[in-house]
């Protein structure tokens, strides 16, 4: 893969900041920064070129548009749902439980899933839910927060539900609470990743993030 171009999806208000960091996880791969930290040459030129986006339902006009997260902290919006270029990754972080997907937000998460530009469709925490609401995980396993999780397969009854840190069912991967899209990140780097184990091991090892596995137990 050459080039990565990652969109997250900003929904409803209060994005879970923490819901965020499993870009950076990612974004550790970039280019750039492997350009600036002391590792060897031959492991700087597996870095990967990332184009990021952030998505919101209105956008942004003149580049001046802001999205509140928890904490009281904002992120600058850089695209509308109607503006966002063709992405070979989504990262849906979890808005308020109670959110409720219009009909712009449905489409544009189905034209996502359904692209076979994407290669990964990815949600942390409640990021599930709105996708959930989409109908379009149906006949699909996937984790949730795990307090949420007897609510939700009364509701979805057409989904599975496991109670894992992280699942991946083809190109949908999901994680249960707020740091799981930490561990969800990592195994996905480590995953599709594998030709270059040994700088994914030593960029994972730099932030600090740990191999905890799926099961909540381990």
């Amino acid at each position: 893969m050459s080039k990565i171009t990652i969109g997250v999806l900003l929904l409803g208000p209060g994005v879970q900041m923490l819901d965020l960091a499993a870009i950076d996880v990612l974004g550790m791969l970039r280019t750039d920064y492997m350009s600036g930290i002391p590792i060897p040459d031959e492991l700087k030129s597996m870095g990967i070129e990332i184009e990021y986006h952030y998505i919101s339902e209105s956008g942004s006009e003149g580049g001046k548009g802001w999205h509140g997260v928890t904490g009281g902290g904002k992120v600058a919006v850089t695209d509308s749902l109607q503006t966002c270029p063709p992405l070979t990754h989504l990262l849906i972080p979890g808005p308020p439980p109670d959110y409720d997907p219009s009909s712009a937000v449905k489409k544009f998460l189905s034209e996502q899933l359904e692209s076979p530009n994407l290669e990964a469709f990815m949600t942390v925490c409640t990021g599930v839910i709105p996708v959930l609401k989409s109908g379009l995980l149906a006949n699909k396993t996937v984790s949730a927060p795990l307090k949420l999780i007897p609510g939700l397969k009364e509701e979805f009854k057409q989904t599975t539900f496991v109670e894992k840190r992280w699942w991946r069912d083809g190109k949908v991967w999901s994680s249960g609470g707020v740091t799981n899209g930490l561990d969800m990140m990592s195994g996905y780097l480590r995953e599709v990743y594998g030709d270059r184990k040994e700088v994914v091991e030593m960029l994972l090892g730099m932030a600090d993030v740990g191999d905890r596995g799926q099961e909540y137990k381990a």
